[in-house]
């Protein structure tokens, strides 16, 4: 064939981002001038081109269905080898299962799926924040809502083809599977698959739903780097809307005198003198007030002027819980990315920080990650990947509530007495006069609560690490022919632990329980030595998965498409718990005192079981059981 001396001949191969063919790609010149005639092609099966053009081309553009168009600028050269990149606004046309990619269309099961522009559009701490409102079906944690009272019910983590299970104790007896450790902002997009399709991959786990989560890769060719930082304030507040305030307490409490026909007449002081003398069912200051008028502690008009300063503190507990005891949450999170793509390699980074502090005064949290992935062809049939996540985290639980301080409490109650000075519960505040005797005759620890000070005792602290390393071997022996084999490694160490100080009400409350009077000699054994108690938590996790995996995808006759999936996969979890309790633990000499545990298992005789009965009979809220 002859070409005219004003022609020039180019070829060359059209490719995806993994360097694979693109069958069908179209071929174009890009015009200089209108109303010039234009050359264009096809590529053949094997994503081959040849084309004859003008030597006087400056252009030309390819395009292909789902992928981005790109120009190329020709030079001297006669062959050209052309990378395209997917589309980004096709994405959501392809499910990602965890073993393969495959076009929505032939996804059999139900699923839903989120993508980077949807989570760019909002900063948020979570995985699980992430797909809350985005994700139909998704709530608490749940894809199919409540599947088993005992076992697990969240779903099953898949992140870059590997399923991942954070699968840990409470201490309580309990199993959680809690989201696996990763940084969001390397997330490139999370599919959900829901329904009971899901098992046929990935087994029984895969019952409650999987979610799959492909990270961020960096292009070829291409030099990414970016940088977040996340700043969230969230004013405290707690919600009064569907309480009763002082003023309506008041009114109750009048209310519950002038219908209380044993406050009438003549044995009226004698039965408010009793009521008086059981604080436990009557601790109240509206009530107690009410009460010494009848007694003729009071005249009517001291009682009068306090119920009405009591009835103009509106919701005076929870400002004094806002004031002293919570704050306003706090978050900061940064996020550094590092991506760099060639041709035979690409590499990428990420490191996130992140500090939260909760509205509870003393609960904080920090953790650290660090991720790397490095993908590098080391032929143009064989590919590598590696990569490797790391994140160390430690934080503090208050573990005492204002909302629940171990008394009674209304709406006028307070945290600080009229001086300023802290606020005491005494044992008189909440126990009739018998079991106050019991406390005194037995020289019992003191049953005082100071709320105010008990906050910032007995925080609980914790300490994580974990980490996941994969390595992944990706052979193509030809277009429709594929092998992989993977293997990943994790571990993890999730510890936690608790110094209960002696002062504490927990501690003190917890010695009497167990003081006992066998003997009958009136006086108390304590069957628990009373100083810090000293709680150590710690779930060690390890796991492996190995996968082997043939691809089958061939096209026959140019209308058949064929695709199998044969493969083998190993995997192990091994979760191991243990905790230690520590009595008079003192943590300078790291010293502390045996307990037997068969005098604890029987403390319902002595001193406790008149001081047991009593109170469950009086008051069930008054004490820590």
């Amino acid at each position: 064939m002859a070409y005219a001396q004003t022609d020039r001949m180019i070829s060359g191969i059209v490719v995806d981002e993994n360097g694979d063919p693109l069958p069908a790609a179209h071929i174009r010149q890009v015009s200089q001038t209108k109303g010039e005639e234009l050359a264009a092609v096809i590529t053949d099966m094997n994503g081959h081109f040849r084309l004859t053009l003008l030597r006087t081309a400056k252009e030309i553009e390819i395009s292909y269905l789902g992928y981005e168009s790109k120009k190329v600028r020709l030079t001297s050269a006669n062959s050209y080898r052309i990378i395209l990149e997917p589309a980004s606004e096709l994405l959501d046309e392809v499910v990602v299962t965890g073993y393969q990619t495959i076009s929505r269309e032939r996804a059999t099961g139900s699923f839903a799926k989120v993508d980077s522009k949807k989570l760019e559009t909002q900063r948020l701490s979570s995985v699980s924040s992430l797909m809350e409102g985005r994700i139909a079906g998704y709530s608490d944690g749940k894809i199919r809502g409540v599947t088993s009272m005992n076992g697990l019910t969240t779903p099953l983590y898949v992140i870059d083809g590997f399923p991942v299970e954070k699968t840990i104790s409470d201490g309580l007896g309990n199993w959680v599977e809690n989201v696996p450790d990763l940084n969001i902002e390397d997330i490139e997009n999370i599919t959900v698959l829901k329904d009971a399709a899901a098992t046929s991959i990935y087994g029984a786990r895969a019952a409650n739903g999987v979610v799959v989560i492909t990270t961020k890769k960096a292009g070829k060719n291409q030099l990414n780097v970016s940088f977040s930082a996340t700043l969230t304030v969230r004013p405290y507040n707690f919600y009064t809307g569907h309480l009763a305030d002082t003023a309506d307490m008041i009114e109750m409490e009048k209310e519950w005198a002038a219908m209380n026909p044993n406050l009438q007449g003549e044995g009226a002081s004698q039965y408010a003198q009793n009521l008086l003398d059981n604080a436990s069912m009557y601790s109240c200051l509206g009530v107690q007030a009410i009460l010494k008028h009848h007694t003729g502690a009071i005249s009517e008009a001291q009682m009068e002027q306090t119920l009405h300063e009591l009835a103009s503190q509106g919701f005076r507990y929870y400002d004094d819980v806002k004031k002293y005891g919570k704050r306003n949450p706090f978050s900061q999170q940064y996020n550094l990315n590092i991506g760099r793509g060639t041709e035979k390699n690409t590499f990428n980074a990420s490191l996130s920080y992140r500090n939260n502090r909760e509205e509870d005064k003393y609960t904080d949290s920090e953790s650290f990650g660090l991720n790397l992935q490095n993908t590098t062809r080391l032929t143009s049939w064989l590919s590598l990947d590696l990569g490797t996540y790391l994140n160390y985290g430690d934080g503090t639980t208050q573990s005492y509530n204002l909302t629940s301080p171990g008394y009674n409490y209304v709406p006028y109650s307070s945290l600080l007495n009229g001086d300023g000075s802290y606020y005491t519960n005494t044992a008189a505040d909440r126990y009739s006069k018998s079991q106050q005797e019991i406390i005194s005759s037995y020289g019992l620890y003191s049953m005082d609560i100071t709320p105010l000070d008990e906050l910032g005792r007995n925080l609980s602290k914790s300490k994580n690490f974990s980490n996941r390393t994969f390595a992944r071997l990706n052979f193509k022996f030809t277009d429709w022919l594929r092998y992989t084999a993977s293997f990943q490694y994790e571990v993890g160490e999730y510890k936690t632990s608790q110094l209960q100080d002696k002062e504490s009400y927990a501690v003190r409350n917890k010695v009497n329980t167990f003081a006992t009077d066998a003997s009958g000699s009136g006086q108390a054994t304590y069957n628990l030595p009373y100083g810090n108690i000293y709680t150590t938590g710690t779930n060690s996790i390890r796991a492996y998965n190995f996968r082997q995996q043939l691809d089958f995808n061939k096209t026959f006759a140019e209308k058949h498409d064929v695709t199998a999936l044969f493969g083998m996969e190993v995997r192990e979890n091994k979760t191991e718990y243990n905790n230690r309790k520590y009595y008079n633990y003192d943590p300078a000499l790291l010293t502390y005192d045996l307990i037997d545990e068969r005098v604890l298992s029987n403390t319902y005789t002595g001193v406790w079981e008149t001081m047991y009965h009593s109170i469950k009979m009086i008051s069930p809220t008054s004490m820590n059981w």
